[in-house]
């Protein structure tokens, strides 16, 4: 059941057949409003939330929260296959991974419209089994309240090509594949596209004719949004096990620079990682792999503006003309933290000719 802040009731949804996934489509809420649910079981509340929509002014600032590789399981989940042990260990008797337990309750307690999880959701192979204590419980907090989009990892592939994650996470479904491996969805003036990176193992010679490549290209060409976030499990620069990736340097990268995209956000190298300064014009390419699994280390870049390994996470408000990010260690410490300026000089004119309603509703952000 749906109400608005009155507790008057908007819409009761109900679905009489038993399973242990549940869609529900609610249509007819207003823009920019705040709405309270319940979930009801025989006429008992189960669980409560809060549902925001979507603001129709791109004045009204937007927060969301991302990490990445969080899906560290606790020891006793093995447990589960012995028979003294089983039925404990499904009740979850015992804690949850202490790291992903912090991480998700930092993240449910900064309160965003929206969180970005960067892949690798669930270890050590994205099974159903382990959602619940990888997943589902440590993030109840976050989940209760808001929306939470993924990006599928390597992790997250490894058992049924992805479809155990796209089951239990899901996501828009995108028109290059029909489900929520490459889409793009878009929350108020900010658009933020999410692509299967796994499928980037190609050579330097074929990576611009692959089609979650030329996907992002024609999302790029007709955003209209003011703050665009591109996402992929996999880091384009890294000063950590990953390394750099010749590929991404020479054809994704100057395609972000070139369309001014605000953000590239990637996980798979556990720790926190940013390259590219804002203020000299250069897309931020953030690694955020330090959601709760074991940490690696980093080596000294020249090129790395922050390169640290940390458990943390990261939030990001897009307020007028400013995209401000700050990634928290769950220790306390600020990791990082810069702004974005809203495109302007060369680049803003440059997109004033390729992409003019994009560059009008820019405009609008700018100080009256």
């Amino acid at each position: 059941m749906v109400e608005a802040a009155d507790g008057s009731e908007v819409v009761r949804v109900a679905q009489r057949d038993l399973r242990r996934r549940h869609a529900l489509h609610i249509d007819g809420l207003e823009a920019g409003t705040e709405y309270r649910y319940r979930l009801l079981v025989d006429g008992k509340e189960l669980d409560r939330g809060r549902i925001r929509t979507a603001p129709a002014d791109d004045r009204v600032p937007i927060r969301f929260a991302f990490c990445g590789d969080s899906g560290d399981q606790p020891w006793w989940v093995w447990l589960q296959r012995t028979p003294l042990w089983h039925l404990p260990a499904r009740w979850g008797v015992f804690a949850d991974s202490a790291a992903v337990t912090a991480v998700g309750a930092a993240m449910a307690a900064y309160d965003p419209d929206f969180a970005l999880h960067l892949g690798d959701i669930v270890y050590p192979k994205g099974l159903h089994a382990h959602y619940r204590t990888g997943f589902f419980r440590p993030f109840a907090g976050l989940l209760r309240n808001a929306p939470v989009y993924a990006a599928l990892g390597n992790h997250d592939v490894m058992d049924d090509g992805g479809l155990q994650a796209l089951a239990n996470v899901g996501g828009p479904a995108g028109a290059l594949t029909g489900d929520a491996r490459c889409y793009s969805m878009v929350r108020g003036p900010l658009r933020v596209i999410v692509l299967d990176g796994n499928s980037f193992g190609l050579a330097d010679a074929h990576l611009e004719q692959h089609p979650a490549f030329r996907y992002l290209q024609d999302e790029l060409q007709r955003a209209t949004e003011p703050w665009i976030v591109v996402t992929t499990h996999f880091p384009i620069r890294s000063a950590s096990r990953a390394g750099n990736r010749g590929d991404l340097m020479k054809h994704l990268q100057p395609l972000l620079q070139r369309e001014a995209v605000s953000l590239y956000l990637s996980g798979h190298d556990h720790c926190y990682q940013r390259f590219g300064r804002p203020e000299n014009g250069e897309v931020p390419l953030v690694v955020s792999g330090g959601g709760g699994k074991d940490l690696y280390s980093v080596r000294p870049d020249r090129q790395a503006v922050v390169a640290t390994s940390a458990h943390h996470w990261c939030q990001a408000e897009c307020e007028g003309a400013a995209l401000k990010v700050r990634s928290h260690g769950i220790d306390g410490r600020i990791l990082d933290e810069f702004v974005v300026a809203a495109p302007r000089g060369e680049t803003l004119e440059s997109l004033r000719r390729e992409r003019p309603g994009r560059v009008a509703r820019i405009d609008a952000l700018q100080p009256r």
